[in-house]
Order: C-alpha cells, then structure tokens, then sequence
C-alpha cells in the first residue's frame, strides 16, 4: 500500500475534500431539467461496498489511503457530475468497535463539527433511516454552495451519500433557508432520486461473512476487520533482526523482514496470512519473522537501504535473509504492496522457493 496524504480537516479527508470547490455554478435550467427524466439516472452497484445507488452521469471511482484525525483509513469513493449539481457516495471501514453507540455518535458528531466550521451554516440536521439503520442528514451551506449528506456507521463501515449544487437550484428565492417549503421540486426529486436509491445489497455483517468465503473460494487472501500492533513504536528493528539470525541459524531457518506499518492495510493482510492456513504451517517450520516498521515513512531508512527495499514502490515489502545474514530476496518491484489482491497459492509458492531446503 502506498500512503496518500492529505492536508484537509477530518470532514474533507472522510468524504470529497474538494467538491465544494468544484462544483459548478450554474444558472437554473429550464424545466425538465436532466435530473428530472428517469432515463438520466443509472444505477451503479459496488459489490465491494455492498450497495447500489443511482446517479446522473457517468461516474468516476478512486480509492486512497487517507489520514485523518482518527487514523489512516482506505477511503473509496464516487463521483459524478452534472452541469446542476455534483454527487458523491463514499465509504470506508474503521477499525474500532463497529457496534459502539458511543463510537457512531463520535463519528457523526466529529463530521458535523467539520461542516459546521469555517462559517459553514448548518441549516437542517435530522435522523434518517437505511434499512433499519439510523443515520443523519445534514443540509448546510458554505461559501455560496448548498450541501447535502447522509451518513451511516453500520459495523465499522461510514457510508457518506452527498450532493453539492447552488442556493438558485436548492431554492425557489435563491437564498438558502432551513424551511423545508422554500426547496424547489427540482431540487426535491432530484434528492429523492439519489439519497432514496441508496440499499444495502446485504447486511453488513452478512457482507463480512461473504468476503471470507469469496477469499478462501478464489485464493485471494483473506481480508481483516480488526487492528493489531504489529509495528510497536517501541520496537529495535536491528536488535530483533540480530535475534532472529541467532534463532534461525540455531534451528536451520531462514529470516522474513517485513517492512510496513501500522496505519497499512496491506500489512495486516499479509500478516494474516502469514499466520493461517498452509502459508502459516510454511513460516512456522521455515521462517522467523520480523515486522520491521517504517513510521510515517521515516524510520529504519538504513535497514531499508541495506536489504534494497525501494520505499517508493510502497509496503509491505518482503526481504529474506540466510542465517548468516545474507540478502537472499527483496521484493524491489513492490510485489507485495498490493496483498489484498495476492493469490494464497502464489504466497505459498513463494515461502516454498525461499525456505531452506
């Protein structure tokens, strides 16, 4: 995984941090508006985010590493465009308790508070529902736009539907109000076509469940809902890595350095992995592991530059070392930063050419 940054409060880094900024202007169209005819919405279905919901326009997908307030999280989102308004559904699974009320009022609250700043108005706040689940809308204008979102937090996964447009649209005065009566019909229809399309294709826990099967059906390793401290702060990389030649010499194995971090998902996969099924049978009689961490991308840089593991081609990274020391592998060409895509057979193929024989 190769970490994106991003400069934005947490609300902007959580959702579309620059669609405020672009979304067009427009003077009102004349009736029927695009938005108006059905024929205009298609409905995009996301296997891998478990839902489907209509939109104008062809849409745009992107997936990035993001660091907020709360972590670094993978954020994937989609956009589309109109010359009437610019639409987003965007979601993104927190590793924290995923059924904590407390936890999903924090996470609401913490984007409210973001709208809320900058002399954002807050013209509508109120729950909302999702198959059973209860959500919030918000409604509020900020530097001549109008917003609108709907959030979910439904077992660790934050759902954000949203849509930007101009007070000209939104309004029959043109002038933002927090009276329901003063929208227009075509902001209205326009709203109930988008927010209403959104369904769950299957619960969320359900989709869970589904992602474990799919990963042991088709060989791709399995993917993880929860965090560990593989990369302690703590920790003396170069101490552990001399431990581990004495132990891998003392009981005929080799030495595994991977290199990565906390905040990476792709670690964790690999991880897993590494610890379950005939890939964990592999290191267990093979290998001696060493997680090696590489900080915001500024520690352990000499361990780095000694077992020629480029940074630049992203974590984690694999190296293999001989039991006296030897740099008998490093993966130089990034090939495993990508884990959640990794074939299990292709791991365990890799572990059987490199163990001792």
């Amino acid at each position: 995984m190769k970490k994106t940054y991003f400069l934005t409060p947490l609300y902007f880094a959580l959702v579309l941090h620059s669609a405020l900024a672009q979304t067009p202007k427009p003077a009102p169209p004349p009736a029927p508006a695009a938005e108006y005819n059905p024929v205009n919405w298609k409905q995009l279905t996301s296997s891998e985010g478990g839902f489907t919901i209509s939109m104008p326009g062809v849409p745009a997908s992107s997936t990035n590493l993001v660091e907020t307030a709360v972590g670094n999280i993978v954020l994937h989102e989609i956009i589309a465009t109109t010359t009437l308004a610019a639409y987003e559904i965007s979601y993104c699974d927190f590793l924290v308790p995923p059924n904590d009320p407390s936890v999903i009022k924090g996470v609401m609250d913490k984007i409210r508070d973001r709208v809320l700043s900058d002399g954002t108005k807050l013209l509508i706040e109120s729950d909302v529902n999702l198959d059973g689940n209860v959500g919030r809308e918000l409604i509020f204008e900020s530097s001549g736009t109008i917003g609108r979102q709907r959030m979910f937090f439904i077992n660790g996964r934050l759902y954000v539907a949203m849509l930007f447009t101009t007070p000209n649209v939104a309004f029959k005065h043109a002038t933002a109000s927090s009276n329901l009566a003063d929208f227009t019909d075509l902001y209205q229809t326009t709203c109930e076509r988008f927010f209403g399309s959104l369904k769950l294709i299957q619960p969320r826990s359900a989709a869970i469940s589904a992602d474990e099967t799919r990963a042991a059906n088709n060989g791709i390793l399995a993917p993880v809902t929860s965090k560990t401290d593989l990369y302690p702060a703590d920790a003396d990389a170069r101490k552990e890595i001399d431990e581990a030649l004495k132990q891998a010499a003392g009981d005929h194995k080799r030495v595994m350095l991977v290199f990565g971090a906390n905040w990476c998902y792709d670690c964790h996969v690999l991880d897993r992995a590494l610890h379950e099924g005939p890939a964990g049978q592999l290191m267990k009689e093979s290998f001696v592991l060493v997680h090696v961490d590489i900080g915001e991308g500024n520690k352990n840089l000499d361990l780095l530059k000694q077992y020629k593991v480029p940074l630049e081609k992203g974590v984690p990274a694999v190296a293999i070392l001989g039991a006296d020391g030897s740099l008998l592998y490093s993966s130089g060409e990034g090939e495993f930063e990508a884990a959640r895509r990794m074939m299990k057979r292709d791991l365990i193929a890799f572990l059987e050419k490199w163990r001792e024989n």
